[in-house]
C-alpha cells in the first residue's frame, strides 16, 4: 500500500506541466504523509504478530488501532532524540535514540503537520519543487528505514508508535 501511495504522490505532484494546480500538490502530500503513516503502521504490526501471509488478517486488523495523534506525539519525542521520563523509564542507562529513528520520527512529524496544511489552510500555497522533495525524502527515509537491522532500538520505536499514550504518561 504505502508503495503506491508514493507513487500516486509523485504522479499527482507531476500533473500540469506548466502550472501545477494545487489541489494537486495538497493532494500529493496527504498521499505522502499516508505512504509513511501506512508504511509505519505496517512495520509495527509485523513486529507484534509476524510476517507470514496467513497473519495478513490479523495485521490489518490490528492496523485500525493507530491513532494520527498517538504516532505523532511519539515521533515528537523520538525526533528530538529524548525521550519522555515515562516512556524511557526502564531503558539501559546506555539508550540512545538511532539516528534512523531520530531521522523517520522527525519526518513523519513535519509530514503529518504539512498535511494538516495541505488539508486545511487554504491559504497555505505549496510550490511542486518543495512537494517533490518532501515525496523523495519519504522515498529515502523508507528505504534506509529498511536496511537497518531489527534492533530492539527499532522494535522500540516501533512499538511506541501504537503504545506511546500509555507509555508516556506513567
Amino acid at each position: 500500500m504505502h508503495d503506491d501511495l508514493l507513487q500516486q504522490a509523485r504522479n499527482l505532484a507531476l500533473l500540469d506541466a506548466r502550472k501545477p494546480k494545487q489541489a494537486n500538490l495538497r493532494r500529493a502530500i496527504s498521499a505522502a504523509y499516508y505512504s509513511l503513516f501506512h508504511y509505519l503502521v505496517d512495520q509495527s504490526c509485523r513486529l507484534v504478530l509476524g510476517t507470514r501471509h496467513d497473519q495478513a488478517p490479523y495485521r490489518q486488523v490490528l492496523g485500525r488501532a493507530f491513532e494520527h495523534t498517538t504516532m505523532k506525539e511519539a515521533c515528537r519525542s523520538f525526533a528530538g532524540g529524548t525521550l519522555k521520563a515515562g516512556a524511557s523509564k526502564g531503558l539501559p542507562p546506555s539508550f540512545v535514540v538511532p539516528p534512523e529513528n531520530v531521522d523517520i520520527a522527525a519526518l513523519f512529524f513535519e509530514l503529518q503537520t504539512k498535511r494538516h496544511q495541505a488539508d486545511y489552510d487554504l491559504t497555505e500555497r505549496f510550490r511542486r519543487k518543495d512537494v517533490l522533495g518532501l515525496i523523495g525524502d519519504v522515498d529515502i527515509a523508507i528505504r534506509r528505514f529498511q536496511r537497518i537491522p531489527s534492533t530492539n532500538e527499532k522494535k522500540f520505536f516501533l512499538a511506541c508508535l501504537w503504545a506511546w499514550k500509555a507509555l508516556a504518561n506513567r
